[in-house]
């Protein structure tokens, strides 16, 4: 039960532009907290991590909405931040059979918002729309919906090592197709690593020859992004975020919306540094980054006792996780969800089954009373 209200959720916001609009948002934290019940989680009894959560989301409200006033922008972060902690509590308590549903509904979930975007890129080609025309789904970012391509990719290629089959194989070339059709430079570079990897512990030609085909595929889609737009402007951003910790490095300087200038005229305007730690440090301070960095540390501590998990979601998460570090996905509702569910899949095992229940002794008809002599 458990596993698919966790996969409605993120289906819900994966469906509505990652679920960033605040009823969208509403919804799936109201998701998020029905897992929980139905997971019957309860937070770790871990003091340091408990004080330090709660320390983090006082800091956000203080720094955010008590600072600048109550705005969607403002509560984001600690919406997000909430729903993050909902999810890590559901996903914890997942059996081995829920998590199988989980990882194979996110399989489901890359195909067909694969398919949608191979669709998308069909249609702008027979009405020759012009560029920049790219396709993200429903998600409403192609980078992010490249990203987690790449993520229920890796998870595909779990199912091909575990349990083999042709399907599992065409549903990896159709999510690859869609990752080089969205056009991430991010997202294609980082499937490419991972192809050549994979195709490289893979015996005979045919794995090679897909790697092969699809590095130059995916090369040749770069190489025209590279010839079509205006020069990175990401180190521009970098330099300019930096500037802006500089001048308020305790406390940030609130999460309202401020575009950065441009690094060229053509260039897109943009209010998020495209570095999630970097961004952070221009809202909320060193004080925030330094809570959020601490409470990941305690978080990652408290999973030791339960094993090294599932390298597969793992992998999968890490790759959410560092696309944070070049782009504002995590902001995306539907993508932090998706990382931390996989990041806890990655890191526990699941629980010890519940012990059976003692059968009841059969109530005997004999008097056991002690009778006097």
């Amino acid at each position: 039960m458990t596993a698919y209200v966790l996969l409605a959720a993120v289906a819900w916001a994966v469906a509505t532009r990652g679920g960033t609009g605040p009823r969208d948002l509403a919804l799936v934290l109201v998701l998020l907290a029905l897992a929980v019940v139905t997971a019957r989680a309860r937070p770790p009894r871990h003091v340091s991590l408990g004080v330090t959560m709660v320390a983090l989301l006082l800091w956000l409200l203080v720094a955010g909405p008590l600072r600048t006033g109550l705005t969607l922008e403002g509560v984001r972060v600690p919406l997000l931040v909430v729903g993050v902690v909902l999810t890590v509590l559901a996903t914890r308590r997942l059996d081995h059979a829920e998590r199988e549903v989980f990882l194979g509904g996110m399989v489901v979930l890359g195909c067909l918002h694969a398919v949608v975007a191979l669709g998308e890129l069909a249609v702008a080609v027979s009405q020759r729309l012009p560029y920049p025309a790219r396709v993200d789904s429903l998600l409403g970012s192609s980078n992010g919906l490249a990203m987690l391509l790449v993520a229920t990719s890796v998870l595909t290629v779990r199912e091909i090592a575990h349990r083999g089959g042709r399907l599992p194989a065409l549903a990896l070339l159709v999510q690859g197709a869609a990752v080089i059709a969205t056009g991430s430079r991010t997202a294609i570079a980082l499937a490419a690593v991972l192809l050549v990897g994979y195709a490289a512990s893979r015996p005979g030609w045919r794995p090679r020859a897909v790697a092969t085909c699809g590095v130059l595929a995916g090369g040749a889609m770069v190489a025209w992004r590279f010839a079509t737009e205006p020069p990175e402007p990401r180190p521009h951003l970098w330099r300019e975020a930096l500037a802006r910790i500089a001048d308020h490095p305790l406390m940030g300087a609130g999460p309202e919306p401020a575009e950065f200038s441009l690094s060229a005229a053509d260039a897109r305007a943009t209010t998020h540094a495209h570095d999630e730690l970097l961004q952070w440090g221009v809202e909320y301070g060193l004080v925030g980054v330094g809570l959020a960095l601490l409470v990941l540390v305690l978080a990652v501590r408290t999973t030791r006792p339960y094993g090294q998990g599932d390298r597969w979601a793992l992998l999968a998460a890490t790759i959410l996780l560092s696309a944070g570090l070049v782009d504002f996905t995590l902001r995306i509702t539907a993508l932090a969800v998706v990382a931390a569910a996989l990041a806890t899949l990655g890191l526990t095992d699941p629980p010890p089954p519940r012990a059976a229940a003692p059968p009841a002794s059969r109530a005997t008809s004999r008097d056991t009373r002690v009778r006097p002599a």
